[in-house]
């Protein structure tokens, strides 16, 4: 196990470094998408400074993209059709062919729209991006440190498997199937699921120290991105915007959620990713309470209290209907979030303090 990550990349970058497990891969197609947002990191290289950096036309299309879209929408949509993910020109194709109503429905959202508005731009930018080179310059710059991250990365032995039992432990009725997660290690900043049930991941926290630096850890990334993976109804996220409306706590909370582009549904994520990564011992109860109070400064205010309610999450039930049950049953109740909240995490206080006392810190 020790060798897992060991061994070459083929050709089309996808790591076979072992016949049980194909976790890692690399993907010219969503880094070419990506540089889109990221575009500052292509005209400051030799290679583009001269050139791209001073192509108003090009600028002005990138402009009006950010301005509209973001690099994990474009991802997605490329995502919600079966296409080849190694492929310039496939991938042009893609976007020269795109319309609304080609999206399957499961995939469709707001997002779908936006990107049909500025079609044409994008066309414009990943034409412009092709012919200045941009696979030569992936394979020159991108690729090879991209391979350096994912062969020197090493999974402690079992770790995917017992994330994977705590997962469908959560799933009940609805788990996830038996194959692991592909994640694409991309040059990007960032880590974010996609529809077709695998995520990219920036390749910085495939290095452990790095990512010690911001406290960010890749195997709680990788829980985090595979519990998106998991079934939420529409009644579940209607009932979201029910507690919008009417508790003034979780609305002020969850606006400054969504000034981070974050919101919603992230809240029943983290305290999953939390609670399963506490069980697992990748979290101190001093962890999950850095997390609730300053992941999002704060303002994913339901997730303490799943948290504290996950021990008591029926075997046969499913996450969905769980948290459907404490919106039912009011230990989520409108007009009450603020003092719940204040409950839970005295609860995650408490248990810190405990273990502080009887470590003799305190």
């Amino acid at each position: 196990m020790k060798n897992l990550f060991l061994g070459l990349l083929s050709l089309l970058s996808v790591n076979l470094y072992s016949q049980e497990y194909k976790v890692f891969h690399t993907a010219i197609c969503y880094d070419l998408l990506s540089s889109i947002e990221n575009f500052e990191t292509l005209t400051e290289s030799s290679m583009y400074k001269d050139y791209l950096a001073t192509d108003s036309i090009f600028l002005s299309n990138i402009e009006l993209i950010n301005n509209a879209i973001t690099a994990s929408n474009l991802c997605n949509l490329y995502a919600s059709l079966p296409t080849n993910k190694d492929n310039i020109d496939d991938c042009i194709s893609f976007f020269i062919s795109f319309t609304p109503d080609m999206i399957p429905q499961e995939f469709q959202g707001r997002y779908v729209e936006k990107i049909y508005a500025v079609k044409s731009e994008i066309i414009a930018v990943v034409n412009t991006l092709k012919d200045a080179g941009y696979e030569e310059y992936w394979k020159q710059n991108v690729r090879q440190k991209l391979e350096k991250a994912i062969n020197n990365y090493i999974f402690d032995e079992g770790l995917l498997e017992n994330i994977h039992k705590e997962i469908n432990s959560l799933a009940g009725s609805m788990p996830l199937s038996n194959d692991f997660s592909k994640i694409y290690i991309l040059d990007i900043g960032n880590a974010f699921s996609l529809n077709d049930e695998t995520f990219c991941c920036t390749y910085f926290l495939l290095n452990k120290e790095i990512a010690k630096q911001y406290r960010i850890d890749f195997v709680q990334v990788y829980i985090h991105e595979n519990l998106h993976r998991l079934y939420l109804s529409k009644e579940l996220m209607t009932q979201l915007e029910f507690l919008y409306t009417t508790d003034e706590f979780y609305r002020v909370n969850e606006s400054k959620a969504t000034e981070h582009r974050e919101g919603r549904n992230e809240a029943f994520i983290v305290a999953a990713e939390t609670y399963i990564s506490r069980k697992l011992g990748l979290k101190s109860d001093e962890d999950v309470l850095t997390e609730f109070t300053e992941y999002l400064e704060g303002s994913l205010v339901l997730s303490p209290i799943i948290y504290n309610n996950l021990q008591d999450k029926k075997k046969t039930e499913s996450y969905n209907d769980f948290l459907l049950r404490l919106l039912k049953k009011g230990i989520i109740e409108s007009g009450d979030i603020e003092k719940q909240y204040n409950s839970a995490m005295k609860i995650i206080k408490d248990k810190v303090q405990k273990t502080a006392t009887n470590n003799g810190l305190l």
